[in-house]
């Protein structure tokens, strides 16, 4: 692990790796932007720290390179220090945080996600990376003091009722990207074996959704999707869904029905980079009974002396952050 700090004021790159303790670098499918946390030593004697002049503040920027790649680029947020003589961490963010705290107004017709992405991206002096192509026309989309983020979300969750497929944001370095979500981690899988630490389950019915009734723009009801076993089981749980034209309401409304959440959480040593939420990875672990393909909620990767582990949280869906007006 490689870290770099650019200082603001001006525009100079340090490698500060000789007295950084640990990193951390996590993520999430709902926070949307990464986060990294690094623990600087703080021994003012000590003539080789002097040397590098670790006056970081807020807004600067870190970097974390992992192979001889960035796989995070961050401004600092927070800065906190534990005595005269001991450690500082820093709380660093990457520029999707920007977009989480930009609020928003705007009102789009006939255009598509990609199209209103690069719009609005245009519009902030935001750059641009790969933006994913739904080709999916958005008939009306009116935004009243919604995040950047929820209102690219938002174009990408009318599009995926179109599409089927589901559909995050990412940072590469500078560059705002959208992808469809769900890519499968290759050439690397978690087994009991050889890298699971630790692993536990567990099952919700929070977020059940057994009943959709689906609606005309009238507000007259034209149709309805249910899981009968569920109903049965379980009890109502109903969302309702209003027809968009250009969308089959029937298969919009099957996607918004949701059964049993069953996660998993599992503590790896010698992690994988590529482990990031809204990836998939593949499982085998007796303990739990898990054997197959599972998707990333949440992750958290820590390098500290010279030890690379992993924490991640694991769905057995592939659920996409959906957001609406």
């Amino acid at each position: 692990m490689i870290v770099k700090w650019t200082k603001k004021s001006n525009k100079t790159t340090y490698d500060i790796t000789q007295a950084v303790g640990a990193v951390t670098w996590s993520g999430s499918t709902t926070q949307a932007a990464r986060q990294a946390s690094i623990t600087v030593l703080n021994a003012p004697n000590d003539p080789n720290l002097k040397k590098l002049k670790l006056n970081l503040a807020v807004g600067d920027v870190i970097a974390l390179y992992e192979g001889g790649k960035n796989i995070f680029y961050g401004e600092i947020q927070t800065s906190e220090k534990k005595g005269e003589i001991g450690t500082v961490t820093y709380n660093a963010t990457d520029l999707l945080g920007h977009l989480l705290r930009i609020s928003y107004k705007g009102k789009y017709k006939k255009k598509t996600a990609e199209r209103i992405t690069r719009l609005i991206c245009k519009k902030y002096g935001i750059q641009v990376g790969t933006i994913v192509k739904t080709k999916k026309m958005i008939n009306k989309i009116i935004i009243d003091g919604n995040s950047v983020y929820d209102t690219i979300m938002i174009a990408y969750t009318k599009a995926s009722k179109g599409t089927g497929k589901k559909y995050m944001c990412y940072m590469k370095g500078k560059k705002f990207c959208t992808k469809v979500k769900g890519m499968v981690v290759s050439g690397y899988s978690l087994d009991e074996n050889r890298n699971i630490v630790s692993s536990s389950y567990e099952e919700t019915i929070e977020n059940m959704v057994d009943k959709v009734l689906i609606y005309n723009e009238k507000g007259k009801q034209i149709g309805v999707v249910k899981n009968a076993g569920h109903l049965k089981r379980y009890g109502l749980y109903q969302e309702i869904y209003t027809k968009e034209q250009g969308v089959n309401a029937k298969r919009a409304a099957k996607n918004m029905l949701a059964g049993i959440e069953k996660k998993v959480n599992v503590d790896v040593i010698e992690g994988n980079v590529k482990c990031t939420a809204g990836n998939g990875v593949k499982v085998h672990d007796k303990a739990t009974g898990l054997d197959g393909l599972f998707w990333i909620d949440s992750d958290t990767h820590t390098w500290e002396g010279g030890v690379y582990t992993m924490s991640l949280e694991l769905n057995f869906k592939n659920i996409m952050d959906k957001k609406t007006v």
